[in-house]
Order: structure tokens, then sequence, then C-alpha cells
């Protein structure tokens, strides 16, 4: 029988980083003092001084400012103590801070994998690479897995590995924010037919994901959240499904017929035919003990809220 794993889904709202009308990427929250007298660059308008001070603050730390020490103590007021170069450098630092803070906060376990100096280094890339370009904070770590896979991104760890973990932890924060359908309840599964269960489809919780990996990132991820100080596992398939129901949040590893059957089911195909996906699993096994285990499958996963549903093949 699989594991589950239960937390309390907290939803973590964020700011954007960019102003909604520039289409530009980042959202920029605070700004720097602009003098009165004096225009941004090319365009006088408030737009163009916005734009203008969007596009200094967001360019990566490891590249020069884009703007020149001339034009930034024309445009802004130096300070008691900082000239206006140093003023906007304060707001690029921190900009670029939020955005590494936003991505500690999807991903606590690759951090602690990596450690914080490579974390903060493989942030620093992620940012140049993938500029914040969307209308909240809330998504915009969903690229670190790719990132990861790719030879852009620094590997202290193995590529597999750390990008199975970013996978696993980026479904957690997907779930979290997905909207979750209302459960399947083992009293409703008593209104299907018995002869109808066959061709019957279940409804897979829309708060929901179906994972696969090359490592046994689950069982790492778990280590991790217990206060232990696992080692990088040897790559080993495994596969895990994340869902939420109501505030609780689960994370359950799969055998592989149980990934089988469920991709089936999560897939659209009827009972019968996800079943069908997971026969190669069931190799020396009797009737009985096939069934015993799939009944267990099912109780397991509805009674934690996994389907939100039950179609009978008349409504396929």
């Amino acid at each position: 029988m699989s594991r589950q794993i239960v937390e309390q889904g907290v939803l973590h709202e964020r700011a954007s980083a960019t102003p909604e009308a520039s289409r530009r990427p980042g959202r920029v929250g605070a700004t720097a003092p602009v003098r009165g007298d004096h225009a941004a660059p090319g365009d006088a308008s408030l737009r163009g001084r916005q734009q203008w001070f969007a596009t200094a603050v967001m360019t990566p730390e490891s590249e020069p400012s884009p703007a020149g020490v001339d034009e930034v103590d024309r445009i802004l007021t130096r300070g008691p103590r900082l000239c206006a170069m140093d003023r906007l450098e304060i707001y690029r630092r921190g900009y670029h801070a939020r955005l590494v803070e936003c991505l500690a906060d999807d991903y606590p376990v690759l951090r602690h994998a990596l450690g914080e100096d490579d974390f903060d280094g493989l942030c620093r890339v992620y940012i140049a690479t993938h500029p914040s370009d969307g209308p909240s904070l809330n998504y915009y770590g969903r690229r670190m897995a790719a990132l990861l896979r790719s030879a852009a991104a620094p590997a202290p760890l193995p590529r597999g590995f750390a990008a199975d973990l970013a996978a696993l932890e980026w479904a957690v924060v997907e779930v979290i924010h997905a909207p979750s359908s209302g459960p399947l309840t083992l009293e409703g599964l008593g209104h299907v037919p018995a002869e109808a269960w066959p061709g019957a489809r279940l409804v897979a919780n829309t708060a929901a994901r179906l994972l696969r990996f090359e490592y046994p990132v689950n069982r790492y991820f778990q280590a991790v959240r217990n206060g232990e100080a696992p080692r990088v596992p040897e790559a080993a398939a495994s596969a895990t499904v994340v869902y939420r129901s109501g505030p609780t949040l689960w994370r359950m590893d799969l055998t592989p017929p149980m990934h089988d059957a469920l991709a089936g089911l999560v897939a659209g195909e009827t009972l019968e035919e996800a079943l069908s996906r997971a026969e190669a699993g069931f190799v020396g096994l009797s009737e009985e003990e096939v069934g015993r285990r799939v009944m267990g499958w099912f109780e397991e996963w509805v009674s934690s809220g996994l389907f939100s549903g039950v179609l009978p093949a008349r409504d396929r």
C-alpha cells in the first residue's frame, strides 16, 4: 500500500512585480525619487519614466546598469549620503532579492539540497533567464525544473535529481493555488450500480498532479521535512500524486501499477480501460489478491479526496 503524507495547504499570495499596463517583464512595486524638472530619456510621460525605471531595476545584477551615471544623475536625485546611482542600485538589489525570496519559498527542499550559496546562484541564473512576466509572483517559479534540465543551470547536483525535486515542489505550489473540487465520497460510490462500473469514469480532483520521476524525490522531500539530512539518492524510477482536498494537501507515492491505473483514470479512460494498463504489475498474483489490492487503492484515493465524481458509461 502506498504511503500518504499529509500537510496543511497554506496559501501564499504575493504582490505583482511589474506594472500591469506596461506588459513588460517584472513588476516594480516601489519607486525611487525622480526629479520633477527632468524627463526620462526619450519619453517625458509618467509611463515613460516608469518604464525607464523598471528597465534599470530589472536588469540582472550580473550585468552593468543599463543607465549611465550621467543619465541617472539627470533623472534621479542624490541623497544626503548616497549618489543617485547608488540609490538606484538599492532598488535593483531589492527587486532581485524579492524574486530570490519567492523562489526560496517555492523550493525550500531544493534550497536545502543545494545549500544557500548554490541555491542563490541558481536563482540569479533563473532571474536572468526568466524575468518576471506574469500578473502574479505566485507562478513566477514555474520554469525551474526545465532550467535545471538545461545546460544553462549550474550543476552541483545530478541534473535529473534536482529537476525532479523542483518538479515535485512546483506541483505542490500548483495544487495549493488550484481550485479544489468537492470530494467524491464512499457513499457516492454506492450510487453506481455494480454492472455499470466497468464503463464508469472517475473524475479527478482539479487540484491534482500526477508525476513520474527518475529519482525517489518524494522520499527525499519527506525526509527533509522531517528534519533529517538525507543524502542525494541513487536514480530509481518513482511516481507520486500530489493533490488537495479542502485545506489538506496530500503527497502519495505510487507503485507502478497504481500509477498506470491512475494515469488512465486521469486521462478520462473507463475503469476497465484504466485497470487494463496495470495488468503487467499483477503478474503472478491471484485474482483474489488483485481484487484486494485494487479495492485498497480506491478506498485510499476516495477517502482522501483524490476524485470528485463518477460518470456512468451512458454519460460518456
